[in-house]
């Protein structure tokens, strides 16, 4: 095809073939006269006439077909906003992650889910199990998201008119509560001193049952070799909160002494779980290990949190040369 009216032609009518029926006869007469004009403009500046190949790089910056009906076609029922995808998305895969990451570390280390199958124990007779349980299963979660999103846009889209927008109290996330803070210290060198303590129960609190004081009783190593990295960290954390007390406020300089600190958290009880035994016996060593799992957990969340508050400054951006 030489003719680049003809290929104008063509493209008009691929657009508007996109659209409802009541908008394609003054779509389509906008978007030709439109491109045309545009055409013979190129053409003047080039001071050729037009040919096909000005009218296919016309028609190519001007966009797709499928794009181009899309501007025209009025907004319909949106159940994810663009604006609000990013986050959706995050909610919906960390979600199906985090019950993969649980759901996938029980299948290979507990005992065998199917009887009678001669591949239940190995490594793919457990992955194809747990896939077509758990695997499959955790999707529900997407789907609730999508669910609970379609209802609130429904009802969104009833409202006559939008609320008008309101700028936000200003919330000075850097600025501390002393009264809490002061509580948060005292909560934790109880808390720091019982665990200190508590290696010497049966000497401090020798009328406790026996039974008790086995249940309690420290792995000799764990004692040895792990358990003193704690005093440290706990030290300089409350050197930290003594810092934020005084100055009543969060600055740069704590946030990032805090997320060391957290970090070093993070490493000393990944130690802790892989290393070995705490305690030395085996229902409070597994009660012990899945406490620090939730522990681990809100290390992280408190790491993404300084992370995301230390970088929450807008800084300009940086321009090379």
């Amino acid at each position: 095809m030489d003719d680049p009216k003809a290929i104008i032609e063509t493209y008009v009518d691929d657009v508007v073939h996109r659209l409802p029926r009541r908008q394609r006869h003054d779509v389509g007469y906008e978007l030709r006269s439109l491109l045309n004009e545009d055409l013979d403009g190129r053409a003047a500046d080039s001071g050729r006439p037009a040919d096909a190949a000005m009218a296919l790089q016309l028609l190519t910056a001007f966009g797709r077909p499928q794009d181009v009906a899309d501007r025209y076609r009025p907004a319909g029922f949106t159940v994810i906003r663009p604006a609000d995808a990013p986050r959706f998305a995050w909610l919906a895969l960390g979600g199906l992650a985090l019950q993969w990451a649980i759901t996938l570390a029980d299948a290979f280390t507990g005992p065998v889910p199917t009887d009678g199958w001669v591949y239940a124990d190995s490594w793919w007779g457990r992955l194809t199990t747990w896939w077509l349980s758990w695997g499959l299963g955790s999707f529900w979660w997407p789907g609730f998201l999508i669910t609970l999103t379609l209802v609130s846009a429904a009802l969104g889209q009833r409202r006559r008119a939008p609320k008008p927008w309101t700028p936000r109290r200003t919330l000075d996330r850097d600025h501390v509560n002393r009264p809490a803070i002061v509580l948060g210290l005292a909560f934790g060198a109880l808390g720091a001193t019982l665990m200190i303590a508590l290696p010497w129960l049966a000497v401090w609190a020798p009328g406790l049952p026996q039974p008790l004081l086995d249940a309690f009783a420290f792995d000799p190593r764990f004692l040895q070799v792990r358990a003193v990295w704690a005093l440290p960290l706990w030290a300089a954390g409350f050197a930290v909160l003594a810092m934020v007390l005084v100055a009543g406020r969060w600055d740069r300089r704590t946030r990032r002494i805090s997320l060391v600190l957290d970090l070093g958290w993070l490493v000393l009880l990944g130690w802790w779980l892989a290393a070995g035994r705490i305690f030395v016996a085996e229902a409070a060593d597994g009660a012990a290990k899945l406490g620090l799992l939730l522990v681990v957990v809100f290390v992280v969340v408190d790491i993404v949190v300084t992370v995301r508050r230390t970088s929450a400054l807008i800084r300009p951006p940086v321009v090379q040369a």
